[in-house]
């Protein structure tokens, strides 16, 4: 009991604090701190760091492609699992080349292993894709996403063979063995926590997403799990390596779920989020209760921490619920356009079966917790098929809307197809494998000899239909393949634009937080009345008080373009240099392309700015149309000249000495007298012109003309076009 009281404060004290500090932030530590971990994610690996691109998307590209070799793994291992179960001899022909197979537990781990590693890897690829497009469209470090992808890959692969290594080598792994594998995992989260947060501190000061919340909370509470479990292997605590398991099996792939469901439906039907309050009860709630999937045995815990741990499960159900109508009503705003795309058919198709899995692991998950009856192979079946069907759907939601945002590819191959295939196999083989489990246990209990033989059929029948899940997944597959490979150039998808392009706002009030929130962006356009139908009969008027006009505000302020570009932009402008000669005099290798380094060169040598690796890049990632890493010139014409126009910047041509003309002293004298004379007679502006000039300079015209400064732009125009 002391043990789980420890742990559960601590968690909470844990949680409370990363939700401070990330709404907060870190106030004056956070520059040194952002410099500490760039310096970890990109100096401390070494050379290995080099060895991936760092270009926008490159690191979640990665993690789902790792993802789609365990999800295609897991399903044919699945297959063999089920095929097994209706015929234990099928495989024995397989014995001459050292296949053994046991009751069917070694499988049953590994499917499960590798399951687990294709949903957080594919979900951890596509929460990444929602948490750059809410900050800055790229993420702080996209070579060592990648790293930590291929390292996280051996890990796992290392720990499946861990126990085969032991009886090879001679030894048996303990509690010290499982300890330094957590530490050593624990070691890869963190860094995927230090990119999300440098990531996340580049938004300024707009709000944290939703999916982000659930990817930050998420990752941390992972961290939490490994650090708990380690200290209870060393220490001996079982009941906070329950606790950590929980942790790990069941907040964490339901919040990475819903960081892509909340990504991918509000992207897809360009819908704001249905409502705010069942947001921030699905993501309170699931951190403050036990989910109803994946639960062991507490026989450790005593009467009253089994009755505690009953009712936190019963609690788990509303986040649950919560989410999934959320997004169910969210969907349903624009239900023609989720339908045909795979993705969003995809995720809510895992909306939608997983209150009714939820509601199937409650009832077998709390009868295994407490120890109430002989259930632990329906519970196993109803885990199993929650992981492959559900967590298979926003695999496929990921791969099939967010792989192709991050690869600027359309997507291709039988991506529908694949969809219902896991959608109808994965319904399927879990009603038959319950019917299965469910006749075995009552025909066990009531004596009959040989129950096995009597279900086979039911057994027979779930494997045909799972076969529908691994063509589904290996379909998948082909499709990420294809799509990266073969599929159509499309411009880049990481914008940090909403996604939602009209928001009507009804009678009642609401806040701008509130608004944004729900993905409403600064470029949405919002209707303001009771319905659609009243807005279209006639016009809204708004009256804005006086006292918010300001008549100096610049149409186009410098502040929306980078500082350094606006700078590069009038250090041309001024010297009268050409895009086309800045590019050739920086592009010393000649090959028609500035990478980071020679665009980084050009800056320092011109006296423009010294800037880290990081940023040069987030100004290359600015131009950089194509997404290839390096600079052309036309993509460098196209953002200077789009600085120019915006800003009014004007170029100064450069006029060469023997193009000037010698003058004699009476063609000098003549031109000074007609300066004079024009000087004299200066005409005052056009009222046109006036129009367009600031205050600032209409109050300079005035002066100059000894006229009254005083009154509105409006009045100063009036009056010196009168004079």
């Amino acid at each position: 009991m002391s043990e789980i009281i420890t742990t559960g404060t601590l968690l909470v004290i844990f949680l409370f604090l990363i939700s401070n500090y990330t709404q907060k932030g870190f106030g004056e530590m956070s520059a040194p701190l952002r410099q500490f971990g760039m310096f970890l994610l990109e100096k401390a690996p070494g050379p290995a760091a080099a060895l991936f691109q760092n270009e926008k998307g490159s690191g979640a590209k990665t993690w789902m492609q790792m993802g789609v070799f365990w999800l295609i793994l897991a399903g044919i291992g699945g297959f063999l699992s089920a095929w097994h179960s209706y015929d234990p001899t099928a495989l024995d022909s397989l014995s001459n080349i050292g296949w053994g197979w046991d009751d069917g537990s070694a499988m049953a781990h590994f499917n499960h292993v590798a399951m687990s590693t294709a949903v957080f890897s594919i979900l951890l690829g596509g929460a990444l894709v929602a948490h750059a497009r809410s900050t800055n469209g790229q993420m702080a470090s996209e070579a060592n996403l990648s790293l930590m992808a291929i390292a996280w890959f051996g890990q796992t692969m290392f720990g499946l063979f861990l126990p085969l290594l032991g009886s090879w080598l001679d030894f048996t792994v303990g509690n010290f063995e499982m300890a330094l594998y957590g530490l050593v995992s624990a070691g890869l989260i963190m860094s995927l926590i230090v990119n999300a947060y440098i990531t996340l501190g580049s938004r300024d000061n707009a709000p944290i997403g939703v999916s982000s919340w659930f990817l930050v909370l998420a990752l941390t509470t992972l961290l939490f799990s490994r650090l708990a479990s380690v200290f209870g292997e060393v220490l001996g605590a079982t009941s906070t390596v329950w606790i950590a398991d929980i942790i790990a099996n069941g907040w964490v792939p339901l919040a990475l779920m819903f960081a892509v469901g909340y990504h991918v439906i509000p992207h897809v039907s360009g819908k704001p989020i249905w409502s705010g309050s069942l947001t921030l009860g699905s993501m309170l709630l699931l951190f403050f209760s036990i989910p109803p999937f994946f639960l062991s045995e507490a026989g450790h815990a005593d009467n009253l921490t089994k009755s505690i741990a009953a009712i936190l499960v019963t609690l788990g159900m509303f986040p649950i619920i919560a989410g999934s109508s959320n997004l169910i009503a969210t969907m349903r705003g624009n239900a023609s356009a989720v339908i045909t795309n795979p993705g969003a058919l995809a995720a809510t198709a895992g909306i939608l079966l997983l209150p009714l899995f939820a509601i199937l692991g409650f009832f077998t998950g709390l009868n295994v917790m407490v120890g109430a009856g002989d259930s632990s192979n329906i519970a196993d079946t109803a885990n199993m098929g929650f992981l492959y069907t559900v967590g298979g759907l926003f695999c496929l939601a990921a791969l099939f809307h967010s792989y192709p945002l991050v690869a600027s590819r359309k997507l291709e191959g039988a991506a529908g197809w694949a969809t219902w295939l896991v959608i109808i196999g994965g319904l399927m083989s879990t009603i038959l494998s319950l019917m299965t489990d469910w006749s075995s246990n009552a025909l066990t209990e009531a004596g009959h000899e040989d129950s096995a033989a009597a279900v086979a059929d039911f057994a027979l029948t779930g494997a045909f239909a799972f076969y529908g899940v691994t063509i589904g997944f290996i379909f998948a597959g082909i499709a990420v393949v294809k799509t990266l490979l073969s599929g159509t150039r499309i411009a880049d998808g990481i914008s940090v634009s909403s996604d939602v392009s009209t928001y009507n706002l009804v009678e009642g009030s609401t806040s701008i937080r509130d608004l944004l929130g729900r993905g409403v962006g600064i470029d949405t356009v919002l209707t303001i009345g009771d319905s659609e139908e009243e807005s279209e009969g006639g016009s809204t008027i708004i009256e804005v008080a006086t006292d918010l006009h300001n008549d100096e505000v610049d149409e186009f302020p410098a502040e929306l373009f980078d500082e350094e570009l606006v700078e590069l932009t009038k250090w041309l402008c001024g010297r009268g240099t050409t895009t086309a000669q800045f590019f050739a005099w920086a592009d010393v290798d000649d090959s028609g392309e500035m990478d980071l380094f020679e665009f980084a060169n050009a800056l320092r040598v011109a006296d423009i700015a010294d800037l880290p690796p990081w940023d040069v890049s987030k100004l290359v990632g600015i131009m950089d149309i194509n997404s290839d890493g390096k600079i052309n010139l036309p993509e460098l014409d196209i953002a200077l000249l789009n600085i120019r126009n915006k800003l009014g910047i004007e170029f100064v041509p450069y006029v060469a000495e023997e193009d000037v003309e010698v003058e004699d002293d009476e063609e000098a004298e003549s031109e000074a007298e007609e300066e004079e004379a024009e000087d004299s007679s200066i005409e005052a502006p056009s009222k046109s012109e006036l129009k367009k000039m600031k205050k600032a300079e209409l109050v300079s015209v005035a002066e100059s003309m000894g006229l009254d400064t005083s009154g509105t732009k409006a009045d100063l125009v009036e009056r010196i076009t009168k004079a």
